[in-house]
């Protein structure tokens, strides 16, 4: 198979950010993808993978969509320079590759749609590495603090902090240097800064980072134990608190031989533990998306689809449910219905509707499993629906869905967004978010969804009778360990009738966190049987009221998620499922603490784990209280 050609552009002036646009050019290059680059213009017979584009309104990219990927290289808090109405407008509508953990677990709140989580790595032949032989001699080096980047009230301070110890400091002012002003600058320096441009900010700005070890520098740099930073940085820089800083940086200026160490280990300790960007599974993703969006899907001759309907007696509607599915347009339409305690008349009444229907009619009440499953067994059609009663499908639904199914033989089951009374609920529209979001409290929801029959027969997936509530939910889990693909349309094509409150909430909670526990146990293949019953607690109607209680399941996700190395769960990728959990223990903190039950010096002493402080930290601005601020 021919790969299509990535075109990568930068807004950047090369001699800033040059080393970031060949990090993940070298990348694809290695995948096999043939590729070109020119700075700040677009190829319109490519792919473009397009950097620094902050400042661009999306209407200079709309024509682009979807051949093109935006990558964010900024932090998202406002007051930054990427704070602004052209960019908050365009990372909604594009295809994202999210630099930043902090950004992606913030996705709702700043409306990405379609977004992966693609770090910067660690790329040798991105950049110039310096050579030991051409490290200045001490006595040669004639700056005594470098700083380089834009230039905050904060940095500021910081800055002239330094100067006013007497310091020799050299810093950006007005312009940016050039890449030989830069590298003379930075031979010449004792002491290299790294420090955020916004207090709000605790994600590290590691490119700047890559290029001073790059220079075999000693580095100060702004850390705390919630910041967003690759444990291998930790090792090879000095790491303290803003307040900290310019004491640190003086200390280090008198102690050489620590300086010689830092420079001498510190490149060596990247080059050991920082592997290069894995891009093929978020190009894999993007390809796969790329192919299902309408212009991309040519439409199918009568597609054959069961519409298995289950009527109990229970609501006196489900004639309109049965007119209704009779208006799909271009599909070759069959429906079953299995009905629990209705007469004859009703039997009468729907075969006015729909003439040809199969009608199966049981003389006593059932529970809903069991029809639907009675529907499925009669079913001759290549797709078929589990409708909810009362649910509407727009029109062209299933022409829609099926045309899907039809164009991506990978896939098994196809959803869509559907109207709610609570509002519109978007789904994700891949496969990996879409696993994940079956985690959280908006699952996909069957009734939205077709599915290929042929998928049904292979696996023998059928729904559970145990589950008298919950049992989409429960079939959609299902499916997921049996290793079905999703894809969602990205369209409004069902509506949605209320979901009734169950009778028992603690019986229906125990049936939810079934579900989703032998969806865990299919996802964290590595994790321990008790392990995963204890996550599964994330979902428990009622929790202990002991910190204990919370601590323990809070150190069991974070373990689980530190296992998930980018290779170890194919069946997901390992950040959105890092994500869905990280978003359902945030709900646990948020309940311990307004009970009462934790505080922020619990909280705070939680980071003292390497592995709880990783997966924590990216939420660090969601979670109840900001922990290491004053």
């Amino acid at each position: 198979m021919t790969l299509p050609r990535l075109h990568f552009t930068s807004l950047s002036e090369d001699a800033v950010c040059g080393d970031i646009v060949r990090t993940y050019r070298l990348a694809a290059e290695r995948l096999g993808y043939p590729t070109t680059y020119a700075p700040a213009a677009i190829d319109s017979s490519a792919i473009n993978i397009l950097f620094f584009f902050w400042d661009v309104p999306w209407e200079s990219l709309a024509s682009l969509h979807p051949n093109c990927i935006v990558v964010n290289y900024e932090p998202m808090v406002e007051g930054t320079h990427a704070w602004n109405a052209n960019y908050r407008d365009l990372i909604p509508r594009c295809y994202l590759w999210e630099y930043s953990k902090t950004n992606f677990q913030r996705h709702r709140e700043l409306g990405y749609q379609n977004a992966d989580y693609v770090p910067l790595g660690w790329e040798p032949d991105a950049a110039r590495i310096l050579p030991l032989p051409e490290v200045l001699p001490e006595e040669a080096r004639d700056i005594d603090v470098c700083f380089f980047g834009s230039l905050t009230r904060r940095r500021i301070d910081i800055l002239e902090a330094l100067m006013a110890r007497g310091l020799r400091v050299e810093v950006t002012r007005g312009r940016s240097w050039t890449q030989a002003e830069r590298e003379d600058r930075i031979r010449r320096a004792k002491v290299m800064l790294n420090l955020h441009n916004w207090e709000e900010s605790r994600v590290v700005e590691t490119p700047r980072l890559s290029i001073l070890l790059r220079h075999r520098k000693a580095v100060v740099c702004e850390l705390y134990p919630d910041s967003e930073i690759d444990p291998a940085f930790r090792d090879a820089v000095v790491g303290v608190p803003y307040n900290q800083l310019v004491d640190t940086v003086v200390a280090l200026l008198a102690d050489a031989p620590r300086r010689a160490q830092l420079e001498r280990d510190g490149l060596d300790t990247l080059q050991r533990t920082f592997a290069p960007p894995d891009i093929g599974p978020a190009l894999d993703r993007y390809f796969a998306w790329r192919a299902q969006q309408p212009d991309r899907v040519p439409s199918v001759a009568m597609p054959r689809v069961t519409v298995c309907l289950a009527p109990d007696g229970t609501r006196d509607d489900w004639l309109q449910d049965l007119r209704d599915w009779t208006l799909q347009a271009d599909v070759a339409l069959e429906l079953v219905v299995v009905a629990a305690g209705l007469s004859a008349a009703a039997e009468d009444e729907a075969r006015a509707i729909a003439p040809n229907l199969r009608w199966i009619a049981l003389p006593v009440a059932c529970d809903r499993a069991t029809l639907r499953n009675l529907a499925l067994a009669q079913a001759t059609g290549d797709h078929v629906v589990f409708p909810d009663a009362g649910d509407r499908a727009l029109p062209g639904r299933l022409q829609w869905q099926a045309a899907l199914l039809a164009a991506r033989p990978d896939l098994d089951i196809v959803g869509c967004w559907s109207e709610t009374p609570a509002g519109l609920l978007t789904y994700a529209q891949r496969h990996d978010e879409i696993v994940a979001e079956a985690l959280g409290s908006e699952p996909l929801r069957l009734s939205a969804c077709l599915v290929r029959r042929s998928f049904l027969d292979r696996t023998g997936v059928r729904h559970d009778p145990e589950f008298a509530v919950h049992d989409g939910l429960q079939m959609l889990c299902r499916c997921i360990v049996a290793g079905a693909r999703f894809a969602v349309i990205p369209e409004l094509l069902h509506r949605a009738v209320p979901v009734e409150p169950p009778a028992n909430p603690a019986h229906a909670a125990s049936l939810a966190m079934r579900a989703r526990r032998a969806v865990l146990r299919h996802l964290l293949p590595r994790s321990r049987v008790e392990d995963i019953d204890r996550i599964a607690q994330l979902y428990a109607h009622l929790w202990p009221p002991q910190r204990d209680f919370a601590e323990q399941l809070l150190r069991t996700v974070a373990h689980a998620c530190a296992a998930l190395a980018p290779d170890s769960t194919p069946r997901i990728d390992a950040e959105m499922l890092t994500r869905a959990l990280r978003k359902e223990s945030l709900r646990v903190l948020q309940v311990f603490f307004q009970a009462g039950l934790a505080d922020k010096p619990w909280l705070e002493s939680l980071f003292e784990t390497p592995e709880v402080a990783a997966w924590l930290g990216p939420a660090a601005n969601q979670l109840p209280v900001r922990p290491f601020r004053d």
